[in-house]
């Protein structure tokens, strides 16, 4: 799956980047190795081995934006260019060499600019989150499905406007949110404070 918006809402709604294979995919050298190219589907950039009746795998994603034009959501002041470090560090479970279970912790740092060369004025996102998704059909990505998520804090601030928004909280699979929490996609009120960031 695509992440919902380039960067940023990706890892509000699906951090779920780590279910394709980004990058080419490596092994150990070590005793109870397996090759990741015989496991389905094929994890991104891992290390996997035995463990028992199932092999675990450790894997990472990284992805680099600059001055990306975000189109997913709109601003009434313009189109928003994200330069952006996002990195996400994955374990996974299989069974019968098939995908189970999957755990991420991510996090993404950049800016937000109206200009296509990322000049000023900008504001800064950051965030942190730590998702658990299961797959009810084993290896069938069609079927995987985040089951809760903790940890997860995004932010949106600028200097001299302060946080703009700031989403906290856990996230159930129903998409429940508990703590204190922003409401997605952005409400006018929070469109109308990032424009006046930008334009600032």
């Amino acid at each position: 799956m695509k992440k919902l918006v380039i960067g940023a809402f990706a890892l509000v709604s699906l951090v779920v980047l780590v279910s394709g294979a980004v990058g080419r995919t490596t092994t150990s050298a070590s005793a109870g190795a397996i090759d990741p190219n015989t496991l389905q589907p094929v994890p991104p950039n891992a290390t996997c081995r035995n463990a028992g009746k199932q092999v675990i795998c450790d894997t990472f994603v990284v992805e680099d934006l600059v001055n990306e034009p975000i189109s997913d959501f709109d601003l009434p002041c313009g189109t928003i260019y994200e330069t952006s470090h996002y990195r996400g560090d994955g374990t996974r479970w299989y069974v019968d060499r098939l995908v189970v279970r999957r755990h991420v912790a991510a996090s993404l740092d950049g800016t937000w600019s109206l200009s296509p060369t990322g000049a000023a004025p900008t504001v800064e996102i950051s965030g942190h989150w730590s998702i658990w998704t299961v797959w009810t059909t084993p290896g069938d990505d069609s079927t995987a499905v985040d089951t809760s998520s903790s940890g997860n804090d995004f932010k949106v601030s600028a200097p001299g406007f302060g946080v703009i928004l700031h989403d906290t909280g856990l996230i159930d699979a129903d998409g429940t949110h508990h703590g204190v929490t922003a409401e997605f996609p952005f409400t006018p009120e929070v469109k109308a404070a990032i424009c006046a960031a930008l334009t600032s």
